[in-house]
C-alpha cells in the first residue's frame, strides 16, 4: 500500500465510530423493544457498571450459571454489554 493510499484509507476511516453510533441509534429507534422476563428485568437493573456475575448472583439469589445465561439473553437482545473497569468484568445497560 502506498503512502497516498494509506492516507486515503485513514481519511475514510476518520469519524467512522461516530457514524456507526448514529446508525445504531437510528436502528434502535425503529426497532420494537424486546420483551424481557421479570428475572431479566431484575438482572438488567443490576447492569450498572458496578456489578459482576458474582454480585448479580448474590443480589438475585440465582446461581452464577443462571446469571450467565440471562446475561447472554440480554446481550442477544441488545440490552447489555460486558465491559472491564479497573481489571474487573462488569455489565452495562445499553
Amino acid at each position: 500500500m502506498s503512502r497516498e493510499q494509506f492516507r486515503e484509507l485513514l481519511k475514510s476511516l476518520n469519524g467512522i465510530e461516530e457514524r456507526l453510533e448514529i446508525l445504531i441509534n437510528l436502528q434502535k429507534a425503529t426497532m420494537p423493544k424486546p420483551k424481557i422476563s421479570k428475572t431479566e428485568k431484575t438482572v438488567l437493573k443490576l447492569c450498572d457498571k458496578k456489578h459482576g456475575i458474582e454480585d448479580i448472583a448474590k443480589e438475585t439469589g440465582k446461581g452464577e450459571n443462571n446469571i450467565r445465561a440471562i446475561l447472554s439473553n440480554l446481550r442477544a437482545k441488545g440490552l447489555v454489554k460486558t465491559i472491564k473497569i479497573k481489571g474487573r468484568i462488569v455489565f452495562e445497560r445499553i
